[in-house]
């Protein structure tokens, strides 16, 4: 599929063969700017590469390996496949970096994949001509809504350490740059993730900037609303919380959600919201892993003592509506373009357990919210993005997403 117009070309293709992946997107968009590439463990990492880049010349290759795969060309998502999605737009630069070493060195990773984006990033005279334009014809308020550059970070699910690599980028580009993400998977093995950029990687950061002058935005949201139910974080490091209401995690936890075990089944039924700091106050989810032989809890994201853990829930009704949000936030942040170019999503493998169970099916959502848009995604370790007020920051059971819109932002 492609859209009507030459300002963003976009192919999007899904197979169990990578080549027939490869050659549904090239169908639509044959000599792409950027190929994202979101692949099934199953397959050989360096094959998939090695394939996939002997047909797209010189694009940049970004993505990796998942928990599933899903795109508009498929009526549900699947799992054991390669999804492809090819772009180009004379509107559009692309620069990429990796930081090799992420669970040793998170934060110096970040530093050097973000650096190492926007050395590669090459001069973008026409964006430069629109926004130019743009400040010259559009509103004070439409300008703000500009971006100019967007991260799309893609960091190794398994080193645990996403939250430092956030650090590394922000210290270096500033917290007002536009972030959004997923963490690499494995088929939930949990053995080893890899990351493309442009060559293989694992235990790796990567970082792809887009400079454009099309209009684009990003999304963040979950499925869940919070109960009445709660107890203070009175002592925790990183990832591990040890007290809750002065007490070991998991007794307290166990009294909180009415069981006699905590296994990975209930505390993903019922996750854990934190509260942004922003003038939004949306709830951010915690999701727990696993409790320790001491009694603690550990997560899969951050917890900060003096935070207050408030139990989650959901129902069919709100995962629906939640998601329908989150989509129209995304379009309202890329200023609400005419025509959607595409959608990349990076959805939690727990949100994606949750919906199979709850026979919701985010492509339908889409496609009846939004029309026919073409759309490529994967089940993630984590996502990374922006709050609506904001806070920049790595997820769980979450969906992120980037709305690239088939408009320049002059229009």
């Amino acid at each position: 599929m492609m859209t009507g117009r030459k300002i963003l070309e976009v192919g999007v293709g899904q197979s169990s063969s990578p080549s027939e992946a490869l050659e549904e997107a090239l169908e639509s968009c044959r000599t792409p700017d950027l190929t994202i590439v979101f692949a099934s463990s199953h397959f050989n990492p360096h094959e998939v590469y090695r394939e996939i880049r002997e047909k797209v010349g010189n694009s940049h290759i970004i993505g990796g390996t998942t928990a599933g795969e899903f795109s508009s060309v498929v009526g549900k998502p699947k799992r054991g496949t390669v999804a492809v999605m090819t772009l180009k737009s004379p509107y559009l630069k692309v620069g990429v970096g990796v930081g090799e070493g992420l669970s040793k060195n998170p934060l110096e990773c970040g530093k050097n994949a973000i650096c190492r984006a926007y050395a590669s990033l090459k001069d973008n005279p026409t964006a430069s001509a629109i926004i130019s334009i743009a400040f010259m014809k559009k509103r004070g308020l439409d300008l703000l809504k500009m971006k100019p550059f967007v991260n799309i970070i893609i960091p190794d699910g398994l080193a645990g350490v996403e939250e430092e690599f956030i650090k590394g980028i922000i210290s270096t580009v500033g917290c007002n740059s536009c972030i959004v993400g997923g963490s690499t998977g494995d088929d939930l093995k949990v053995e080893r993730t890899y990351q493309f950029a442009n060559g293989v990687y694992t235990d790796a950061g990567v970082v792809a900037t887009l400079s454009s002058a099309l209009k684009i935005g990003t999304g963040y949201g979950h499925p869940f609303y919070p109960t009445e139910a709660g107890a203070l974080v009175t002592k925790a490091r990183g990832r591990v919380v040890y007290e809750l209401d002065g007490r070991p995690a998991s007794e307290v936890m166990k009294e909180l959600l009415g069981v006699d075990e905590l296994t990975p089944q209930v505390f993903a039924k019922t996750p854990v919201g934190v509260k942004s700091s922003d003038v939004y106050g949306e709830y951010i989810i915690k999701s727990a892993a696993h409790v320790n032989p001491d009694g603690s809890i550990t997560f899969y994201s951050a917890v900060h003592q003096g935070s207050y853990l408030t139990i989650m829930d959901t129902d069919r009704d709100h995962i629906i509506e939640s998601f329908k949000r989150t989509l129209l936030n995304a379009l309202h942040s890329a200023g609400n373009p005419e025509e959607i170019g595409a959608i990349v999503i990076f959805n939690c493998i727990l949100r994606y357990l949750l919906t199979e169970r709850e026979n919701v099916n985010d492509l339908k959502i889409i496609k009846e919210l939004l029309g026919d848009v073409p759309v490529i995604g994967f089940n993630t370790y984590g996502e990374q993005g922006s709050t609506l007020g904001g806070s920049i920051g790595h997820y769980n059971q979450t969906s992120t997403m980037l709305l690239i819109g088939n408009e320049i932002i002059s229009r």
